[in-house]
């Protein structure tokens, strides 16, 4: 699947430290796709656009890193109009960037307010 991908976007990012009275919350993870309508008459219509966005709220025993990423994406000769024309392997190669900020944001953000090596997040799904 050829993909052109516009910058990622992070639309939100914070760093909570957990506190005694902090109510109690779990990590969470939530990836969404839209499919988008060109405006442009010209647009080629074998291809297709894709907003993807990660929302996410990551737990630790210290703090709790929580936000959202999007990313506009211009899949090239793949019409995608619902679901079933997009298989789980091309939903993860859209999806990754996404992952990576995340994963660079959590590593630098923690480093920073811990003043000690940052956090490395591993989103790798096991082989089911």
């Amino acid at each position: 699947m050829e993909i052109k991908r516009q910058q990622e976007v992070v639309e939100a990012f914070h760093y909570d430290m957990r506190t005694q009275d902090m109510e109690e919350v779990e990590t969470d993870l939530r990836v969404g796709f839209s499919p988008i309508e060109s405006t442009d008459e010209n647009y080629p219509k074998e291809n297709s656009i894709i907003a993807a966005r990660l929302e996410f709220r990551l737990v630790f025993e210290e703090y709790v890193l929580s936000g959202s990423v999007s990313q506009i994406n211009h899949v090239i000769n793949h019409k995608i109009e619902k679901q079933e024309d997009i298989s789980q392997e091309e939903v993860d190669e859209l999806v990754s960037p996404l992952f990576s900020i995340v994963q660079r944001m959590a590593y630098e953000v923690t480093e920073i307010a811990l003043d000690k090596p940052g956090i490395q997040l591993n989103f790798q799904s096991a082989p089911e």
